[in-house]
């Protein structure tokens, strides 16, 4: 079976993001109805002519994730971000690779931590399309790689879990709305 993960694409849909602002003591909370974002390394490179040839002289490891996400009308993560972004409070982000295929034997996702500031909040709303959040993580130093369990709250907050026909559904904190009410 191990070999064939190997050939399972992994869906964008499975790696979320977590946020908390630095110094919180709450656990890390997902951004409700993200739709994109995009980890991205980059290292400018510097050609240097020579009499022998070019050479290349490497740069430090800048890196930023972009985030799209469609309003919620009740996430509390919104407020603490926007906040965040406006007074320049340095954030800590958690990419998680929420596929049960990739855990390790600690029972541990995959996962991305950084910390850094929101360069920019822009809260587009056009008249036919729901209201959305984009804005760019800026990550301070460089990026750690490693694994996280997620709780139970956090769980339900990526997905929720299967109702019976004579319960209550359980929504995770950040999975408010859905329905248009």
């Amino acid at each position: 079976m191990a070999q064939d993960v190997i050939y399972q694409m992994l869906q964008g849909k499975n790696k979320v993001l977590l946020f908390r602002k630095l110094g919180d003591t709450e656990e890390g909370a997902r951004l409700a109805f993200q739709t994109e974002h995009t980890f991205t390394y980059n290292r400018e490179l510097e050609k240097v002519a020579t009499k022998d040839g070019v050479v290349i002289k490497v740069g430090e490891l800048e890196s930023e994730v972009p985030i799209s996400a469609i309003q919620s009308k009740k996430d509390p993560l919104f407020s603490i971000l926007q906040a965040c972004a406006i007074a320049g409070d340095k954030v800590e982000l958690w990419e998680v690779t929420v596929d049960e295929d990739v855990k390790n034997e600690e029972d541990k996702y995959p996962a991305v931590y950084a910390q850094g500031y929101l360069e920019n909040w822009e809260l587009p709303a056009g008249v036919e399309d729901e209201a959305e959040i984009n804005t760019t993580f800026q990550v301070e130093l460089e990026p750690q790689f490693g694994f996280t369990s997620l709780s139970e709250s956090q769980e339900l907050a990526v997905q929720y879990a299967f109702t019976e026909v004579d319960e209550q559904p359980t929504y995770g904190d950040n999975n408010e709305g859905g329905t248009g009410d």
